[in-house]
């Protein structure tokens, strides 16, 4: 008899914590280190720390995978903490720095999953493909425009390090820095105004979402 076979067609895997057996496709042997592990799968590191080579070697058994993590951001409830939003989120940027489908955070649209700071200071969740909101990725801008207008509830240091995030979100144009980067010629004397140039941009993108 193939112990592999009888392992993917039934129950095999016993949970102390649950007092329930489970199928080997809900495990995986570790994942990234989370302040709380990923509630839609199973880990066997921990449950069967001495048996490695049975799991891993002869029953194949892999990690957690970009999969694993999109699927833990689609089931996320109204009552998930900001904490863990932005946990899974940058664990997210992690994965997606690998090669990726361009189409691989379908699965997400229309989901309240992003932390966001709003004007007033409160901090809401928003979706990625329909809501309005910015990355701030500077000090200085994150400065002039706190207060003013909605951002990721991320500091600036960790949000120049979500390009991979930004890029599968396709969300470029929402960038600080960028906005910032885009001048305009003018006539006569250049008078600069950081903060109102990018106030006029950042409603004309407004206006475009």
């Amino acid at each position: 008899m193939n112990f592999r076979v009888e392992f993917k067609n039934r129950p095999l895997v016993f949970i102390e914590g649950l007092k329930k057996w489970v199928f080997l496709h809900e495990c995986v042997w570790t994942g990234p280190a989370l302040t709380f592990p990923l509630t839609s799968v199973h880990y066997l590191n921990t449950e069967y720390p001495a048996s490695k080579k049975l799991f891993r070697e002869h029953l194949k058994l892999g990690n957690v995978t970009l999969d694993h993590v999109i699927q833990e951001l689609s089931v996320v409830r109204e009552d998930t903490s900001f904490g863990r939003l932005g946990e899974l989120l940058l664990h997210l940027n992690k994965f997606l720095k690998r090669k990726s489908p361009q189409d691989c955070l379908s699965k997400l649209k229309g989901k309240k999953i992003i932390p966001v700071r709003q004007p007033d200071g409160t901090l809401c969740r928003m979706t990625y493909d329909t809501d309005f909101w910015y990355f701030a990725d500077r000090k200085k801008l994150q400065q002039i425009f706190d207060g003013k207008l909605p951002v990721i509830n991320f500091d600036a240091t960790i949000v120049k390090k979500l390009q991979p995030l930004i890029k599968a979100m396709d969300l470029s144009e929402y960038v600080l820095s960028k906005i910032d980067s885009c001048t305009s010629e003018t006539v006569g004397d250049k008078m600069y105004d950081e903060e109102r140039r990018l106030d006029l941009r950042t409603r004309s993108l407004y206006l475009q979402r």
